[in-house]
């Protein structure tokens, strides 16, 4: 039978992180985020301090571009580094869906395990007002400077998402299940989760 891996695309400020660490945690799985930098650096042996910078983003060649001792054994010659970033973590997330249940935050998790069988792949979105509330509180900052963070950060995975897949980010027809969580609540989003993962 094959694992369950519940992927979790977000907007940003709609607490899309937070419900997904907690939905593991009460379920007793890993969920994987960033850390899925920290295991693609160890994989590559490039300093996850630069894959950080580009962490789900769109390619762009004039950033970097994989060095050429690693470039032939991990992704081809001169490819840019988030193609690199993407192409390690695409491994690291095949290899965690064969390995166990979890659940995976960001990086077209559900695009690299299309052809997965235990795959659910949610989408999490919620009121502007209380994104912006949210990213206030958390980030220590003014209305209008959380306002442009979060369309900022909402267009940067936008870009991401559309590049490396074949699905529209923030589309209900891209996911399994849509779900705004000012409306359901962090607790119901976590509560959903669970059952879902729990039914498979």
């Amino acid at each position: 039978m094959a694992n369950t891996i519940i992927t979790i695309s977000r907007e940003f400020g709609s607490g899309g992180h937070e419900i997904g660490k907690r939905a593991a945690e009460r379920l007793g799985i890993e969920c994987y985020d960033s850390r899925l930098i920290r295991m693609a650096s160890e994989k590559s042996c490039i300093s996850e301090k630069y894959l950080k910078d580009v962490d789900e983003k769109r390619a762009n060649p004039w950033l970097y571009t994989v060095p050429s001792d690693y470039a032939d054994e991990m992704t081809g010659f001169g490819l840019p580094l988030n193609d690199m970033l993407f192409n390690v973590q695409s491994q690291i997330i095949r290899q965690l869906a064969n390995q166990e249940s979890c659940i995976i935050i960001g990086r077209c998790a559900d695009s690299v395990l299309a052809d997965y069988p235990g795959v659910i792949s949610i989408f999490i979105h919620a009121e502007w007002k209380d994104r912006v509330a949210r990213i206030m509180g958390r980030q220590n900052m003014k209305e209008k400077e959380a306002e442009a963070l979060i369309r900022k950060m909402d267009k940067q995975r936008a870009l991401y998402y559309n590049f490396f897949s074949d699905k529209k980010w923030g589309r209900p027809e891209s996911f399994d299940i849509f779900v705004n969580s000012s409306r359901v609540g962090m607790e119901g989003c976590v509560g959903l989760i669970c059952s879902f993962f729990e039914k498979r």
